[in-house]
């Protein structure tokens, strides 16, 4: 089971009082417990949101009618819920190569096994993807 966390605000940055929806796609089970697609609403209270214990797994989150696709991470304790939006999120129109950083790296290089195995110090915050010469 996961907690949801985030601070809400809307364009001027006031606290929002918005009602965020959560529903699975399916029903699900594990052999003990059954979840269903009824539909769980969570309002955030002075501009927090915070859920109860959410069933891991795909689920459609709904805030002002708008729905995004999320997966909803094992966590023993509480998650921001901005990085499972943003994930499920399309690239931007006309950002070819757009690629979408979950946080930790800053760049994204695509070169040759043998033109990767012959940098000298690799950059931490590099992605090096590789391909044959």
């Amino acid at each position: 089971m996961t907690v949801l966390t985030g601070q809400i605000r809307d364009v001027a940055e006031f606290d929002d009082q918005s009602v965020f929806a959560f529903q699975i796609p399916e029903i699900r089970g594990d052999g003990n417990e059954v979840v269903t697609t009824r539909t769980y609403f969570v309002q955030a209270v002075n501009g927090v949101l915070t859920t109860p214990d959410l069933s891991p797994g795909p689920a459609t989150l709904t805030v002002r009618a708008k729905e995004y696709q999320i997966l909803i991470p094992e966590s023993g304790s509480p998650l921001p819920i901005w990085p499972l939006i943003d994930a499920g999120m399309p690239a931007p129109v006309g950002q070819p190569g757009f690629v979408r950083n979950a946080g930790g790296i800053a760049r994204v290089q695509r070169t040759t096994i043998a033109n990767y195995a012959a940098i000298p110090s690799k950059d931490p915050e590099t992605l090096y993807i590789t391909f044959e010469s």
